[in-house]
């Protein structure tokens, strides 16, 4: 499941502030402290089976008009008890009212204890090992659960809205322990079975189940839909989203592809999941292992966040549907994230949820690998730092081991150590391996164990024998304790000697089981241009390195960012040069871009600012932010800000407007910036654009902004509110608009709004915003109000004085 959800209407502000685990407590149910130590944290293992469950079969008659179901599961299993077995326990919602069981087609009694139903036969009689047996279990239920995300899981309803009369239907959520709200069976993923389901619905409903559609019968106003799936699986895995869907049927290699959305939004489909067959073949072609299901569904749902991996039918949220305005192929990577799980989490799924790091580590890795399949090395690199950054946040709140039974429960193990921190290790593992020993591992784990629970034991076995490299020891400094490596550097040279000299120390706290790490790495020497690399291995606290060396331009710890590490390091100011023309990896170009840029920068410094930005073209560039050299209002600067108009990447566009809007307007300039705002503009460009205009021409700027405001399409909208950055400070009008998005239930206008209200140091708006926390919207997500919460403590920390007032 791809957690923390994050649509594309959100800002970059406001996804850090999930990802850095600002405010995560509404969905981890955590205060401060570490939340993996005792007395909070207890020893977890994955429950004792008294069966094999062969077989789940789910019949589910919906009534939609009075919010109920009527089921009968039939869980077919056979005992594995040598001394046999009397009666059956499954996991079963307390919700759910159950009326009847049979075994073997007899009735039977049941009992009921917190969330597990014991179904005993009335004549009493002992099943053996390796008999099969059946037990039906007929129930109703109907209570709404969850909503997707922070483990909210279950049977959910969505409910129609005076503006959407297709918004109706429901769909399942099963990760961690949510099928058993509808579907009363073995819920935990130790054991797998094949599945079926059968679901009458209202006739002008659609139904996505798992597996092969076997039938779809419409019997006067009533719908009956057959899905089988013939492969085992986790239950938890179990799914149907059902409701009035615009679907477009597609194949890749032979097999099936549906791409089903809410009806209304079938434009969105291509722009949202037009990648989907590269995908499949990419991650076909990396694993060694062809995608193993029989169909792949993927279902946007409203009231959904972010996505889950259900088996050949993925659940999305709707509100990740793109139009392609909102840059290249946003949706990209929750798509990515969710398909990877169909290998990582579906074919081979964590026996328990301490390893759950094998599901989702993998998917966000692989998530990662393929930006760097379709977007190249930048988008790879960007990828694997966002990763590291995003799990430094947490770190600093608490850390854990990646693999552990020691936890409070199991959907606090959602975290940033087992989305991004996994993620970055094996990024680690597979740079130390290289990618055919990594590969042909990853290969080797799937293929052993295909259809079967697994354990973080499997991996470093298969590994193991597919590189020939002992892996374990990698494992227990890795996965197995907790931290992070955390690096300090220095280098002089000796002249007269020819030497560099090269000072590392590793400085995390290993109070709490953090260890000093063996780290395989690199030293990149800069010199003339040209890069020499020097293999080393850290080991210690505190290590000198020297080596013959040309006199250095620049030095650069693990050039390539080659593995999981915190650095706290500061080029100097004589290297910043070198870096930002040279360095291998972009997150050093641009880190040493922006501080060559800061303060009062040198007439060289920005020359060659300005040069490497303008050789920067490529579609996905090394430098993401051009802002540093725009805020120096620099009219000389004028044509490159021109040229950048024609950027092929639709943030450099927007941020080169936003420059070009700081200088004095020209005629040339304002006719090119007019010219940029159309009904196929990217929102980043058609905001800065209109926010360029708002700046210039107050009055014209305003009946575009109101025309953006009332514009049905709710990312116009957004995008409109962003452009109010432009507006002078202190405008009323800017702050009326503010204050009554604030209002909204729409996330993209909400977030759009406090992003402005922040950049505009609202700071009048405050008590509005901490209004908003506490009685934030109906329907939000449970994490909406610790991220309402970072807003509100960063519009408290700056400071509103005006510049010259200074």
């Amino acid at each position: 499941m791809k957690r923390p959800f994050r649509p594309p209407v959100l800002s970059r502000v406001a996804l850090s502030a999930v990802l850095l685990g600002i405010g995560l407590s509404p969905v981890l149910g955590q205060s401060p402290g570490n939340p993996f130590k005792p007395p909070r944290a207890k020893v977890f293992y994955a429950p004792d089976r008294d069966y094999d469950l062969k077989h789940l079969a789910v019949t589910l008659d919906v009534d939609w008009p009075g919010r109920t179901f009527a089921g009968t599961t039939v869980n077919t299993l056979v005992p594995i008890r040598a001394e046999g077995l009397a009666s059956f326990k499954f996991h079963c919602g307390r919700d759910l009212n159950v009326s009847a069981c049979e075994v073997n087609g007899s009735p039977a009694t049941f009992e009921r204890k917190d969330n597990l139903l014991t179904v005993t036969p009335r004549v009493r009689r002992m099943f053996v090992p390796g008999q099969e047996v059946t037990v039906a279990i007929r129930y109703t239920g109907g209570k709404a659960q969850g909503s997707g995300f922070g483990g909210d899981g279950g049977f959910h309803w969505i409910e129609t809205r005076p503006d959407d009369p297709n918004r109706v239907g429901f769909w399942t959520q099963g990760e961690t322990a949510g099928n058993q709200q509808w579907a009363p069976t073995w819920d935990y993923p130790n054991d797998f079975a094949t599945t079926e389901t059968t679901t009458t619905v209202p006739a002008d409903w659609s139904v996505i189940g798992n597996g092969v559609k076997l039938s779809d019968k419409v019997s006067g106003n009533r719908r009956t839909v057959h899905w089988k799936m013939n492969q085992p699986h986790a239950t938890y895995l179990l799914s149907l989203v059902a409701g009035p869907f615009d679907i477009k049927e597609a194949k890749w290699e032979g097999k099936p592809l549906l791409y089903v959305v809410p009806k209304g939004k079938g434009g969105l489909i291509d722009t949202s999941f037009g990648d989907t067959p590269d995908m499949l073949s990419f991650f076909s072609r990396i694993t060694g292992v062809k995608y193993p299901w029989p169909k792949y569904a993927q279902n946007a749902m409203y009231d959904f966040g972010g996505g889950m991996e259900n088996v050949s039918s993925t659940t999305l949220g709707a509100n990740s549907l793109t139009d392609g305005r909102d840059g290249f192929r946003t949706m990209a990577a929750l798509n990515s994230h969710e398909l990877a799980h169909q290998w990582f989490g579906d074919l081979v799924t964590c026996r328990d949820w301490g390893n759950i790091w094998l599901n989702e580590s993998f998917a966000t890795y692989f998530e990662a690998l393929y930006f760097e399949h379709s977007r190249g090395k930048n988008g790879y690199d960007r990828e694997i730092e966002g990763a590291m950054q995003g799990y430094f946040g947490e770190a600093r709140r608490y850390q854990r081991p990646v693999a552990t039974n020691l936890y409070p429960h199991p959907d606090s193990l959602f975290d940033s150590h087992t989305y991004p921190k996994g993620a970055a290790i094996l990024h680690t593992l597979r740079r130390q391996l290289g990618d055919s020993a990594f590969f042909q591992g990853i290969q080797l784990y799937l293929t052993k164990g295909r259809h079967t629970p697994v354990e973080t034991s499997d991996l470093i076995r298969a590994l193991t024998d597919a590189s020939g490299v002992n892996v374990q020891p990698f494992f227990d400094q890795w996965i197995f304790k907790p931290g992070h490596p955390v690096l300090e550097y220095a280098w002089t040279y000796d002249d007269g000697a020819g030497e560099l000299t090269v000072t590392v120390k590793q400085v995390q706290d290993t109070k709490d089981g953090a260890p000093v790490y063996n780290l395989p790495t690199e030293i990149g020497v800069l010199s003339g241009g040209k890069w020499e690399r020097f293999p080393v291995t850290l080991n210690a606290s505190e290590q000198k390195i020297t080596r013959k060396a040309a006199r250095p331009d620049a030095v650069i710890l693990d050039p390539d960012h080659a593995f999981l590490r915190e650095m706290k390091h500061t080029f100097a100011a004589s290297e910043l040069p070198g870096v930002v023309r040279y360095a291998p990896n972009c997150i050093d170009r641009q880190t040493a871009l922006n501080a060559m840029l800061k303060e009062s920068p040198s007439e060289e410094s920005v020359r060659i600012a300005a040069a490497a930005i303008a050789e920067d073209r490529g579609a996905f560039p090394a430098f993401t932010n051009i802002m540093p050299l725009a805020n120096l209002k620099r009219e000389d600067l004028r044509p490159l800000f021109r040229n950048e108009l024609k950027h092929p990447d639709s943030d450099r566009q927007a941020q080169a407007v936003r420059a070009l809007a700081m200088l004095p307007k020209t005629e040339e300039d304002s006719r090119a910036i007019r010219s940029m705002i159309g009904p196929k503009a990217p929102y980043a460009v058609y905001s800065a654009a209109l926010g360029a205009i708002l700046r210039w021409e107050q009055q014209e700027g305003g009946t575009l902004l109101a025309q953006a405001l009332k514009d049905p399409n709710e990312r116009m909208r957004s995008t409109g509110i962003r452009a109010i950055v432009g507006l002078p400070e202190g405008d009323p009008e800017a702050r009326r608009i503010l204050k009554e998005c604030l209002r909204s239930s729409e996330m993209g206008v909400l977030f759009a709004a406090l992003d402005v209200i922040v950049e505009r140091k609202e700071k009048d708006l405050l008590s509005d915003l901490r209004t908003l926390g506490k009685t934030p919207p109906a329907g939000t997500p449970g994490w909406f109000p610790g991220a309402v919460a970072s807003y509100v403590r960063r519009l408290e920390s700056v400071d509103s004085t005006p510049p010259d007032s200074k």
